[in-house]
């Protein structure tokens, strides 16, 4: 589990008006979830997850697409989508709804855990 990977985090996410966590839900169970966050900037998709016996439904096109909605509204006019490297089928889909991988920035990332205890040594 990662740094930001805890109830606490989500809690919080989900209290943020600049953010929305999208929720695909069959028979009274998640199926699906799709972060949005918008920094004043760009708006950004993060851990879009499919229940694995859900995939290949069309599920995870309707939970971009209420992101998408839901960034009209806010008026975000660019989108960043953020996928780990070793998921070449996460490529794969955001390349297949209009999301072409940029190959132009890289990605720095550090927690403020590990920044501030790495300045103090």
């Amino acid at each position: 589990m990662g740094a930001t990977d805890q109830v606490e985090q989500l809690r919080r996410v989900v209290a943020n008006p600049a953010a929305v966590l999208v929720l695909a839900v069959a028979e009274d169970q998640i199926i699906g979830t799709l972060l949005g966050a918008f920094d004043g900037w760009r708006g950004n998709m993060y851990r879009l997850v499919v229940h694995p016996s859900r995939r290949r439904q069309g599920i995870a096109r309707q939970l971009v697409r209420q992101v998408e909605h839901v960034f009209a509204e806010w008026g975000v006019r660019r989108i960043t989508v953020l996928i780990e490297v070793d998921r070449p089928w996460a490529i794969e889909f955001w390349t297949a709804v209009g999301y072409p991988r940029d190959d132009h920035v890289i990605r720095h990332v550090g927690t403020l855990e590990e920044l501030v205890k790495s300045r103090q040594g």
